[in-house]
């Protein structure tokens, strides 16, 4: 790569990394991030104690207490949420510093892209490749927040491309990266058992005699890193790994609000028809037209294949009748590199294609393709930009024009918004209520520590009460509740169906979050009583 190329890429990482640490503090807490972050703090905290040459630390004992906490998920996002939280709390405002390594790994991710298409698609295909995952209104919005989905997102991705590297190269310094790489995936989120499944048939297929650059990394390394990065399991590894698997075998199945019906489990289509309706359309229809350009009458290429092989095996997963779906789609986000990647391939053709349209001589050739590679990009991926930013900070209820945006997608049965983040809003209308001491009833009640932690932090009235027992709906002034169809009880849908709402705060014409007050409860109560 020439020096060009490379200050390419560091622009990239960098606009990438501060365009969402820039933006972070605009996006309300979700269900998780309290607990990753507290439970992360003490991780940190363990980690220096331990550097300061405390080895009481290595107590099994203090493991147990310290690392216990939030156990059920490994440990990769919260050390370092709280390891930046640490070393930055004092300099960066809000919550910065607590989600800065989100921001870390969305830009390293974008970098991963650029680097992996540049030798399949060329250099126009992986700018557009990167830049297409970088516009991705729903990955933007996880890109933000203290979650364990982008970090496995990144490393998954990250680990495909230097396995790759490393068996095209013969380089051992490639192989062991891709192992350390492969081991923090593992410390990242569960998806990632899934990457041998998808390298190890492909190395051995493409790269048979390379095979100790390919079991080496995954087979010791990962582990091993994975291991080492996980307190938890020095103490009782097998025990402790068992119940860390046990838990996600049992894990409870959600409730998600699907094409108008309430699903335990949805139905096998559930993760291909989300990811049809929440990527852009452009971006959607390249990927399609790069998929085909994988499978050429003659001698298919290794890297195409990883290519579409990587999209199958992060997604077919989440097809299986007993696989949890809900969340959009956060549970195969691992999926959306390898996604962009070949919408970077159909994107090489087209251009290659209008360039031969245009039939330009050779003199003039290079530049006709490189001004139609940029208006052809752009025109491409304005609409994704512009999604990112009319719906900011809220793409997590994002969808394309397929499903009509936001608002068609609510109108044709898919779930709106989830994650809790929209509370970030109630304050603009608890605060105005007249009321001494109002009460509120919020649904579900497990969001109610949302809105206590904002009266905590001194950003919502503190004489607010609230109160989660619908029993109580009748002798409260108002119900709150977001619209997370799987969330709402018959009295939510009979307030949704038939009462104007006090207060709505709304993104693309669509409420996201929803008051109603005592004369409407009143009413929708009656209605349900007959």
């Amino acid at each position: 790569m020439s020096r060009t190329e490379w200050a390419l890429l560091a622009g990239l990482f960098l606009a990438s990394f501060f365009a969402v640490l820039l933006t972070t503090n605009s996006y309300g807490p979700t269900y998780d991030e309290p607990h990753y972050a507290s439970a992360g703090l003490d991780y940190a905290k363990w980690w220096v104690r331990l550097g300061r040459g405390d080895f009481g630390a290595l107590s099994p004992d203090v493991i147990e207490a310290v690392w216990r906490r939030n156990h059920e998920h490994p440990p990769l996002q919260k050390c370092a949420s709280g390891i930046s939280s640490i070393a930055l709390g004092k300099l960066l405002p809000g919550v910065a510093s607590i989600r800065l390594p989100s921001a870390l790994w969305f830009a390293l991710a974008v970098c991963a892209i650029y680097l992996f298409t540049r030798g399949t698609w060329g250099r126009r295909g992986a700018l557009f490749s990167a830049l297409a995952f970088a516009t991705m209104p729903r990955i933007v919005a996880h890109a933000h927040f203290v979650a364990l989905d982008m970090p496995v997102t990144a490393w998954f991705f990250i680990t495909t491309a230097l396995v790759r590297a490393g068996l095209r190269k013969k380089s051992w310094p490639l192989a062991l990266s891709a192992g350390i790489a492969f081991g923090l995936a593992l410390l990242s989120k569960m998806n990632a058992f899934f990457l041998p499944l998808l390298l190890l048939p492909w190395g051995l297929i493409w790269y048979r005699g390379r095979w100790p650059k390919l079991v080496v990394p995954l087979l010791v390394i990962g582990p091993g890193v994975f291991l080492l990065g996980w307190p938890w399991l020095w103490v009782a590894p097998a025990a402790h790994f068992g119940e860390y698997l046990a838990f996600h075998f049992r894990h409870a199945a959600y409730n998600v609000w699907y094409l108008g019906k309430l699903h335990q489990y949805a139905p096998w289509h559930y993760p291909f028809v989300m990811t049809a309706v929440s990527t852009p359309a452009a971006v959607l229809a390249l990927a399609i037209a790069g998929a085909a350009r994988c499978w050429p009458r003659r001698n298919i290429d290794p890297d195409r294949a990883l290519l579409l092989f990587g999209l199958l095996v992060t997604i077919l997963p989440s097809a299986f009748p007993s696989s949890p779906k809900y969340n959009g789609v956060r549970l195969f986000l691992p999926a959306f590199p390898f996604l962009a990647a070949l919408s970077g391939g159909g994107f090489a053709w087209l251009q290659l294609q209008l360039v031969r349209l245009l039939s330009a001589k050779k003199p003039v050739r290079g530049l006709l393709s490189a001004l139609v590679g940029v208006a052809l990009g752009t025109a491409l991926l304005s609409p994704s930009a512009r999604a990112v930013s009319t719906i900011h900070p809220y793409q997590l209820s994002y969808y394309n024009a397929l499903a009509g945006g936001t608002e068609g997608a609510t109108r044709r049965g898919f779930e709106t918004i989830y994650w809790g983040q929209v509370f970030k809003e109630a304050p603009e209308f608890l605060d105005s209520i007249a009321e001494a001491n109002p009460r509120v009833l919020i649904i579900p009640s497990g969001c109610i520590y949302l809105l206590t932690m904002q009266q905590d932090s001194g950003l919502l009235n503190p004489n607010v009460q609230f109160t989660g027992d619908q029993q109580q709906a009748g002798e409260v002034g108002y119900v709150m509740f977001q619209m997370m169809q799987s969330d709402f009880t018959d009295l939510c849908w009979n307030l949704v169906r038939s009462e104007p709402p006090a207060y709505a705060f709304a993104a693309e014409k669509t409420p996201l979050l929803v008051a109603y007050d005592r004369r409407a409860v009143a009413d929708a109560l009656d209605r349900l009583d007959r």
